[in-house]
């Protein structure tokens, strides 16, 4: 009885985030408010559901084709190394803080990284969850990034773009 609050509070509340119309209001306020209701509920891990990380996967991936513009990726191939260098330069860097808030915060090393690393939301969650890592420290730690980007990131923008 327990599960069906949970399902209907993360249903309910992501589809109020959603319609907020803030980024990812749905994801934020469905991953929020579901774990409210999951610790007023004193429930704790629940076993994974069969497939249910691959259909979200699968999700994830059909709304970014689906929203992909084909035409930009004739312009793509010079920018590479550029990417390259910069996925290089920021896994480094999350090596980095993985063992300084591994150090500091008494994290294993597995969680520190997921917690640490750049990325969205939904595809470290998972992960994180499927190697075995603490998965509500990396979703704490990439919330309350995924929050602060969605508000200050703006704001710069604002600045930086008056005339």
């Amino acid at each position: 009885m327990k599960e069906i609050w949970l399902v209907g509070a993360v249903v309910v509340l992501g589809v109020a985030g959603g319609r907020l119309g803030f980024p990812a209001g749905g994801l934020v306020l469905g991953l929020v408010g579901g774990l409210t209701v999951k610790a007023l509920l004193g429930m704790n891990v629940l076993a994974p559901l069969p497939g249910l990380s691959l259909a979200s996967q699968i999700l994830v991936a059909y709304v970014l084709v689906r929203s992909s513009d084909l035409v930009s990726l004739k312009d793509l191939p010079r920018l590479i190394p550029a990417a390259l260098a910069y996925c290089i330069l920021l896994l480094g860097f999350s090596l980095f803080l993985a063992w300084l808030f591994g150090r500091l915060c008494g994290m294993d090393f597995l969680t520190a990284l997921f917690a640490t690393s750049p990325g969205g939301l939904t595809g470290i969650a998972t992960v994180a969850v499927e190697t075995g890592a603490n998965a509500p420290v990396t979703v704490l730690f990439n919330l309350v990034r995924l929050v602060a980007i969605l508000v200050v990131l703006p704001l710069i923008a604002a600045f930086w773009s008056r005339p």
